[in-house]
């Protein structure tokens, strides 16, 4: 059976370095820097991210057009799509995480929040994730969160329930940045086999690589 790295194995031994370590009160400082070094795929991102933005903005032009001329039920579903996307979604984005967390063989997730910074997480705490478990939990609320958005918008199409799901698709886009810059993280270092753990006393989270062996 093949050893499960723990963080002992990171930090005590001789096979790998601290690469970076990010205190979760400055995680969005992090963000930043991974915004603006890395530039491939936060390029791709970003376009996606002003495509979103486009459509969210021409269908609450189309909407406030319809309310003016009567039709009032496309506005209120993206009033309902914002209202949803502040308060529900939020539980469920990192819901999705959580169960991305233990379809990759993690143990118990905790939640936490830093109100103050409006950010929330899902974490395991002291277990090592290696770069594909990483980018399964952090890539999943994305993918579920627009595959159900674009299938429930093509049911409802000729409803105003269309207005909600591609809505919420739309601002959900917005939810998804932190995750896409942590992976910006592994795009920067890609000479590099990185694993990271969580340690929620410290509020912390350690990346380590493993060196490579030097020819004698």
């Amino acid at each position: 059976m093949k050893h499960r790295l723990t963080p002992k194995d990171l930090t005590e031994g001789k096979d790998f370095e601290l690469l970076a370590e990010v205190d979760h009160l400055h995680i969005k400082q992090f963000i930043t820097e991974q915004i603006v070094n890395e530039k491939k795929l936060i390029h791709q991102y970003s376009v996606y991210q002003i495509a979103m933005i486009a459509l969210f903005v021409f269908l609450l032009t189309k909407a406030i057009l319809s309310y003016t001329s009567g039709i009032s039920q496309p506005l209120w579903a993206i009033g309902a799509s914002l209202v949803f996307s502040f308060s529900l979604l939020i539980i469920l984005h990192e819901l999705i995480h959580a169960a991305a967390y233990r379809l990759v063989g993690t143990g118990k997730v905790q939640f936490g929040a830093i109100w103050r910074k409006f950010i929330f997480y899902a974490a395991v705490d002291q277990e090592v994730i290696d770069h594909s478990s990483f980018r399964t939990v952090a890539l999943a609320p994305f993918i579920v969160v627009k595959v159900i958005s674009i299938v429930f918008a093509l049911i409802f199409w000729s409803t105003s329930w269309a207005y909600f799901f591609v809505s919420l698709m739309c601002i959900h886009s917005l939810f998804c940045a932190g995750d896409i810059a942590m992976l910006a993280f592994y795009k920067l270092h890609p000479d590099k086999e990185i694993y990271n753990f969580d340690d929620l006393g410290q509020k912390k989270t350690f990346f380590y690589f493993k060196k490579k062996n030097l020819p004698k």
